[in-house]
């Protein structure tokens, strides 16, 4: 019997996918377990397995398509059977848009209605604050203006209703430019939703003939709208459920990191002479890596996690390393980082960033951290604060290592000081717990011969 190949959910966070590449083809032969295409999830590039046996019969959605999880991607059965009554009865209207249908639906196509008239009401959303109406009241009776069949005009080919006899939606910031500038709003093209009219659709008049600056600035510069994709609108979701849903406290300390500096030197040069044709180089993080996951081992009450109505203090230090890609963030996981040295955490760093800009990796390879750490320090970010990813209790946030003075038996030297921030979920997390984490922290950084005692 034929069935429905539906869209998986290929990670915990995933709520909808696109469908990437398809792998088979129709009339192709699958098994359980066999690839059937590649879907760009929230997080990555992932394969989608086929979990029935048979032959595809039929493939419901193309390349491009997003799909929310559970909706149909195609039909699988015996070869020659009868699927119609199977496609007649799938959901006539799936919550499905492919790239091709995205692209038509970011150029609202303008609302001609039949017969308008000045006293109609607009079909304008109520969730539209920022529309405001150039014509008479909304107040005036039907009665009062007939309605009335207009001819269409052409705008470059393009049929449209002559815009002086019709009500016209504009933003504030377009209508304030149309009376700065004496420019007719009639007369202007709308690309806005109900073809409402935008700050662009004015600024582009005036470039073309009406105007060529505003204020000394260039108008060929104009606002543009970047739609969110998956990745960005999970990341939206779940940070804002942190910051709203976890009580947050941020304890800062300054460590000196001249010993840092020093110890990633002398294990850059060993690494140079054993491997003279391949290094491997490590870099700070690495080594904080190493010394934060030492510290947790030392302080269980920080890599722990709120579960309600108790704590869980995790038994395992996985550390999650937060890397840019583009469009996002991902937090691929370093599992028992306390157990690995700093070499093999330096060289599990980067096969993990690497996946993560690739889009490649798997889901174990980026959730059930017990600990995250963020590093801006490359791009020159003195010091800052992060929000906790939940459902852990803390993260670090490690800025760059600068020149400053610092007192040195009773002198003032020249220092390099490395700024760091923790911020913590105060359910789980004290003041004081999370001030004696820093400071073991700081200890193992400052004097990192200590991490061998550690382990």
């Amino acid at each position: 019997m034929a069935k429905i190949q539906e869209m998986t959910q290929l990670s915990p966070t995933m709520e909808e996918g696109t469908i990437v590449k398809w792998l088979k083809k129709e009339g192709d032969s699958v098994s359980p377990g066999d690839i059937l295409a590649e879907v760009e999830t929230d997080k990555a590039v992932m394969e989608m397995e086929a979990y029935d046996s048979g032959v595809i019969l039929k493939i419901i959605q193309g390349e491009g398509t997003k799909l929310k999880v559970g909706e149909a991607l195609a039909v699988i059965g015996k070869p020659g059977e009868d699927i119609t009554s199977l496609l007649t009865n799938l959901p006539k209207k799936q919550n499905s848009t492919s790239s091709s249908e995205a692209k038509t639906s970011e150029t609202p196509k303008e609302v001609v209605p039949s017969t308008p008239s000045l006293g109609t009401k607009e079909s304008v959303p109520k969730d539209s604050p920022n529309v405001q109406t150039l014509s008479v009241s909304q107040n005036q009776s039907t009665a009062q203006t007939p309605a009335t069949t207009l001819p269409k005009e052409t705008t470059n080919g393009t049929p449209s209703v002559p815009r002086g006899t019709l009500r016209v939606l504009a933003s504030p910031l377009a209508k304030s430019i149309a009376i700065e500038h004496g420019i007719d709003l009639h007369k202007v093209i709308g690309t806005g939703p109900e073809g409402r009219i935008t700050k662009k659709d004015v600024l582009d008049t005036l470039t073309k003939g009406m105007g060529s600056t505003i204020g000394g600035y260039e108008t060929q510069v104009s606002d543009e709208v970047i739609s969110l994709n998956g990745m960005r609108k999970t990341i939206a979701k779940r940070l804002t459920e942190s910051k709203q849903n976890l009580p947050h406290f941020y304890l800062n300390v300054d460590v000196n990191a001249k010993a840092l500096e020093t110890l990633r030197k002398e294990i850059n040069d060993f690494q140079s002479t054993q491997n003279p044709e391949t290094p491997t180089k490590v870099s700070l993080n690495d080594i904080i890596v190493k010394a934060t996951a030492s510290a947790l081992k030392l302080h269980p009450k920080v890599n722990a996690s709120f579960q309600g109505d108790s704590i869980l203090q995790f038994g395992r230090i996985d550390v999650g390393i937060a890397v840019s890609i583009d469009g996002g963030l991902l937090t691929p996981v370093i599992r028992d980082a306390n157990r690995k040295s700093i070499q093999q955490i330096s060289q599990e760093v980067k096969e993990l960033a690497k996946k993560a800009r690739e889009r490649k990796l798997k889901p174990e390879e980026f959730t059930n951290g017990t600990f995250t750490i963020s590093n801006l320090g490359m791009y020159g970010i003195s010091r800052f604060t992060a929000i906790i990813n939940e459902p852990e209790s803390a993260i670090l946030a490690v800025g760059s290592v600068e020149d400053k003075p610092v007192v040195e038996n009773g002198n003032v030297v020249a220092g390099r000081i490395l700024s760091l921030t923790l911020s913590c979920d105060h359910r789980v997390i004290d003041g004081a717990v999370g001030a004696e984490f820093l400071k073991t922290l700081r200890s193992l950084l400052e004097k990192p011969n200590l991490l061998l005692a550690v382990g």
